[in-house]
């Protein structure tokens, strides 16, 4: 992404963050938006820490908002610049900041073998190490 892409695309960052800490627990102090695009279309999910249990994961489902501005994301980096479009992102938000990372799809279609549950695994574990996912309350 390109300084003036990034710019452009601030809005929508800030809002997912907003949606992303209100669906979250209040005490967390780590989360991750997780979401792929393809030609089935949109899945998004929503990972955060619990500082009181720190080997877990929690999880949910991303509310309905949260996931209109994913896609809303999607389609402006796709109307900015054909080549904006990306398959996965994920985006973190720790110590008051956050990052954003996109794949694009060559970069997907390099592992054709894979798939979101073979991805999504991956990046949660790289961003909370090791730990249990509580899926019992999505």
């Amino acid at each position: 992404m390109t300084p003036e892409t990034t710019e452009l695309l601030e809005p929508y960052h800030q809002e997912i963050g907003r949606l992303a800490l209100e669906a979250a627990d209040e005490t967390a102090t780590k989360l991750l938006v997780y979401a792929e695009m393809d030609a089935d279309g949109l899945t998004a999910d929503l990972f955060f820490d619990d500082p009181e249990a720190p080997d877990d994961i929690r999880y949910r489902l991303c509310p309905p908002m949260l996931e209109s501005i994913i896609e809303a994301h999607w389609d402006a980096a796709r109307q900015i610049d054909p080549k904006g479009e990306w398959a996965t992102l994920a985006y973190v938000i720790e110590d008051g900041g956050f990052k954003v990372t996109l794949r694009y799809p060559e970069e997907i279609d390099e592992m054709p073998d894979e798939d979101i549950s073979d991805r999504r695994p991956v990046v949660v574990a790289s961003v909370f190490g090791p730990g249990l996912i509580d899926y019992s309350r999505p």
